[in-house]
């Protein structure tokens, strides 16, 4: 196999990896929010969903199904009453489902069609569009072949994502049974070194764009997140199991697989070497890789040959034959020309993503796919229900909130999400009851409540007020205007928070932000001794206090009843543990310095010269100057 055919001698840096591992990072500490949906490719049947529906039951997120083959919506329902709790979406997708926002060039390649590939494609990027179509901003990809997977390690998959940035995605180690091609599995068998590399099987995927699709060939999740491995942004976190499977039993799945296997291999083997993209436009490159790969297997077959019989290996030597065969039949100029079409196709895909608008809702999204056969459960209620639609509730969605009922006073000039909870009770304490206020939950005019937001008893919301999806405010939060509560974001009982705050972390219980603060990591309270009933008075600890216009960095940690001064800047991942004067910066563990003692640009920043002039005073000036208040 390695005459002349391939013309001229190959290039040293063109290799066939066995492993990618390199080009991972490692999965981050922390403790993230679950993700907005778990996206289950299901074929198989219903009971394969078990793994994928206690996962979503146990993170409190949607499940999504989208279901063909064995895989029937009906099913679902019968199995979804085994979690009271679970939101569910089912949608049988109909045989030979297109959309013109699924039309790609790549499908229409003739080259990938040796052998059945399924619809697995189509079902991720129909994930993808109801991600973007229904707002949400993280999706879990999960197979229904997949179990093992904790919801620790989900919520440090998400801690991670998190941390990446724009391009993230987070992947699990499918290790057992191993997630790898025939050719990789036969490399194993023949004692080869090979790894496991992350999959579109157990993915994380922050749904903002831009990102890539879903191609119709084998390996299409290595070129999903192809862009997110070159920028550096992929990492993986844990592991899963797969359901065994035998893949020598038919060589004509090593004949399916080996274009897609040529070209992901061939293309992230190019990013061990920082080359170019361009390069993978150049069919003398994939001439020198299609040798190498060819290497690769003659070099495998010839280790099984020399190995004492054991099972499966006449069956590997088989599939590795069907696979070479069909290698050899792939010429360098249609590896060449299918990377050209999928950048094309790429840049298409996003523009159209792009142009697409929030509709906030899953019925709304279901219509504009044209998706007509579905089941919800508890999810997202659709908004007027469809003839073609077939729907069975497990739980009866809740009506949105009256303008005004016993106990709860809003604004009818604010704007509530259907799936908002409106004076939900405070939670139950395990010593004793809470100290009540006495005043109905009460939302001034000109908010926006977002949708699954939660907002408790007693709770006072001042105007214009933006809560993001998923917000969380327990009883007895007193809010000022003009407050921003990104995505997720939580506060704690009895807490108080002044006026144009921004809010993207968590406010302890009690805790106390003063007017124009920013807080991006966690206001928490000091557990001195953790034996101590949880809920008993004695237990309790004091909390954080922050003046006005202070700054809690992403990641940071305020501890304990500390206070931190007017002004005072808390970098990203610090840890505060002691009271901070104002107008200082802090890093690291309770390192507090002067902001003409940095050595940063932060140190000069207009931040640092606003200290003597009110937050009332800022905003007047920002007015004058057109800028944003």
């Amino acid at each position: 196999m390695t005459g002349s055919a391939f013309g001229p001698a190959v290039a040293p840096n063109v290799h066939h990896y066995s492993s990618h591992d390199r080009l991972l990072r490692a999965g981050l500490d922390g403790w993230g929010p679950p993700p907005d949906a778990i996206a289950v490719a299901a074929a198989r049947p219903a009971h394969r969903l078990s793994a994928a529906a206690d996962l979503a039951s146990e993170l409190g997120c949607l499940l999504v199904a989208l279901c063909s083959g064995q895989a029937r919506s009906e099913d679902l329902a019968t199995l979804a009453a085994e979690w009271p709790d679970l939101r569910w979406i089912a949608i049988d997708l109909p045989a030979g489902y297109d959309h013109p926002l699924l039309a790609f060039a790549t499908s229409a390649v003739d080259d990938v069609k040796a052998g059945r590939l399924g619809d697995l494609s189509v079902k991720r990027n129909v994930s993808v569009l109801l991600a973007r179509l229904a707002g949400w901003a993280t999706v879990m990809f999960l197979d229904d072949d997949i179990d093992g997977i904790t919801s620790a390690t989900a919520r440090r998959a998400m801690a991670t994502l998190e941390r990446l940035g724009r391009r993230a995605v987070v992947g699990l180690t499918v290790c057992d049974y191993p997630d790898n091609s025939v050719v990789c599995h036969a490399n194993r068998l023949a004692g080869g070194n090979q790894g496991v590399f992350i999959s579109g099987s157990a993915l994380f995927l922050r749904c903002q764009p831009p990102y890539s699709f879903f191609p119709e060939i084998y390996n299409e999740d290595w070129l999903f997140f192809f862009d997110s491995l070159a920028s550096g942004s992929a990492a993986r976190v844990g592991s899963a199991r797969q359901l065994r499977y035998e893949p020598f039993v038919d060589p004509t799945r090593a004949v399916a697989e080996e274009f897609g296997d040529v070209l992901a291999e061939g293309l992230v083997g190019l990013l061990h070497t920082s080359a170019s993209l361009s390069t993978a436009k150049d069919p003398l490159y994939w001439r020198q890789f299609l040798l190498r790969r060819g290497e690769f297997i003659e070099r495998t077959i010839s280790r099984l040959a020399a190995m004492p019989a054991a099972a499966g290996r006449s069956a590997a030597v088989h599939a590795l034959l069907a696979a070479e065969e069909r290698r050899a039949a792939i010429t360098p100029q249609s590896c060449a020309a299918y990377i050209r079409t999928w950048r094309r196709d790429g840049s298409v895909w996003n523009q159209r993503v792009s142009e697409l608008s929030c509709l906030g809702s899953v019925d709304a999204a279901l219509q504009q796919l044209d998706l007509r056969h579905c089941t919800l459960g508890g999810a997202d209620p659709p908004s007027s229900p469809r003839k073609d639609v077939r729907m069975t509730a497990t739980h009866a969605p809740e009506e949105p909130p009256p303008a005004s009922v016993s106990g709860v006073a809003i604004d009818p000039s604010t704007r509530i999400a259907t799936t908002a909870q409106i004076g939900a009770p405070y939670r139950k304490l395990l010593q004793g009851e809470w100290d009540r206020l006495n005043r109905p939950t009460t939302i001034a005019g000109s908010c926006d409540i977002g949708h699954f937001c939660v907002i408790g008893e007693e709770v006072l919301i001042g105007e214009n007020c933006v809560l993001d999806s998923f917000t969380l405010i327990a009883g007895g939060v007193s809010i000022g205007a003009r407050v921003v509560f990104n995505h997720r974001a939580s506060v704690g009982a009895k807490a108080t928070i002044g006026d144009d705050c921004v809010i993207g972390g968590l406010i302890g219980e009690r805790s106390s932000v003063g007017p124009s603060c920013r807080v991006f990591g966690d206001l928490i309270h000091r557990q001195l001794d953790p034996t101590r009933p949880w809920d008993a008075a004695e237990s309790m600890e004091g909390s954080p206090v922050l003046e006005e216009r202070a700054f809690i960095g992403w990641g940071a940690t305020v501890v304990g009843g500390i206070t931190i001064g007017r002004g005072s800047y808390v970098c990203a991942g610090a840890t505060v543990t002691k009271d901070v004067p104002a107008g200082q910066i802090v890093t690291g563990i309770n390192d507090v310095m002067a902001p003409q003692d940095w050595k940063g640009p932060l140190g000069k920043s207009d931040f640092f010269r606003m200290d003597v002039r009110s937050g009332a005073t800022l905003r007047a000036e920002r007015r004058e100057r057109r800028l944003p208040v």
